[in-house]
């Protein structure tokens, strides 16, 4: 079976994302869709608006099989975030990785991953770090093609083709263009499209016009109980009165002295927004402080990081992606693709486990990794 991998979030679910898998699996002529998506956090550094597993029924509606990306990836910056998703296509034999970008030029953002590769890898790039240069400001500086890299889904684009290119050369990288929202859209502005951020917005105001831009068949499922970042702000406070710098100093991507920042301001601050204001500095983005606060929440360390992927967890699909799975087990049969969490397979998913139980803790929802078994759609 020829297989086509998305790596997303679903954050939630909509118009955009649903042609997104249909070109998916229209341009790589593939027989089944596998989304590999975010679990109860996301990379923007805040708790998913909706848990997985309401994402997984949203996501079903146009993709046939869904695993969970490893909490661990989806609060890194883009390029682990990229890695460790490439692995887990390769892990699952995926063909290819479609992508929504801003510029569909598949060689021109395979020429500018690789300029990025080769410039990572020279001496003179090695002796600008190590005089303090910023990552950003080095590439910025003297990486030819900036267009590319002035919008986010190219960025992370480019990032998936490095990760292929280093990790799964054999995978082919597809580039879709992205239709009529900006990734950031606070408001919806098309009768069809709309960003993620937008319909997110729509729903906490209690408006209706998030229901064009959704597939009609899962509209319900946008009703459920949702989780914002502001949910999670007392217990990280908690945490970071009660903890030491030094204990906080290893905490996962805690870098450069952050933790005795972090902990300066906490008591000035009662609020998640008004802490962000005053823990910001221009060495640090918004989204990367964010991140370092949601691995504060659920405790991930610095050795909680692991570059290889063991396992995959499964947490829906539909028959084509059942059949897939079968096929997976046949042809990969020490490779370990679960369907239901238990005692014996529970260590392989400490994070994601975690991660549920604390969401769980801030939502009051009750669905978790041992009473939600693999969600089958026929």
């Amino acid at each position: 079976m020829k297989s086509v991998g998305l790596i997303t979030e679903y954050n939630p679910f909509h118009n955009g994302h649903l042609y997104h898998a249909h070109q998916a699996k229209l341009q790589s002529n593939a027989d089944v869709s596998i989304a590999i998506m975010s679990g109860n956090f996301v990379m923007r550094g805040e708790p998913a608006f909706y848990n997985k597993f309401v994402r997984t029924q949203m996501a079903l509606s146009g993709v046939d099989l869904v695993v969970e990306l490893p909490t661990i990836a989806t609060l890194s910056s883009s390029d682990y975030f990229a890695q460790l998703g490439i692995k887990v296509a390769d892990y699952l034999g995926i063909d290819a990785i479609a992508f929504g970008s801003e510029i569909a030029d598949i060689t021109r953002l395979e020429n500018v991953a690789t300029n990025i590769t080769e410039l990572e890898q020279s001496p003179h790039f090695q002796k600008l770090i190590k005089e303090g240069n910023s990552y950003a400001k080095i590439i910025h500086e003297l990486i030819e093609d900036q267009d590319i890299l002035q919008s986010p889904n190219n960025i992370l684009g480019v990032a998936y083709l490095k990760a292929i290119s280093q990790f799964a050369p054999t995978i082919q990288g597809i580039a879709i263009q992205r239709l009529s929202s900006a990734h950031h859209d606070k408001a919806i502005k098309h009768d069809t499209f709309a960003s993620g951020s937008s319909i997110r917005q729509s729903i906490l105001n209690n408006e209706n016009n998030w229901k064009t831009v959704v597939p009609s068949e899962i509209k319900n499922l946008y009703e459920k109980p949702h989780l914002l970042k502001e949910n999670t702000f007392q217990i990280i406070k908690y945490n970071l009165l009660s903890r030491s710098a030094e204990e906080l100093s290893a905490i996962y991507t805690m870098s450069e002295g952050l933790e005795h920042r972090l902990k300066a301001h906490i008591q000035e601050a009662h609020h998640f927004e008004t802490f962000m204001s005053l823990i910001k500095t221009k060495r640090f983005t918004y989204t990367h402080l964010q991140r370092v606060l949601m691995q504060i929440l659920l405790n991930i360390t610095k050795d909680d990081y692991d570059s290889e992927i063991h396992s995959v967890r499964i947490l829906g699909m539909n028959q084509t992606g059942q059949q897939y799975l079968k096929y997976l087990k046949s042809q990969f049969p020490e490779r370990q693709f679960i369907t239901n969490v238990n005692k014996k397979t529970a260590p392989l998913f400490k994070n994601e486990i975690k991660a549920t139980q604390i969401y769980n803790l801030l939502s009051g929802q009750t669905a978790h990794d041992f009473n939600t078994p693999v969600i089958r759609q026929k």
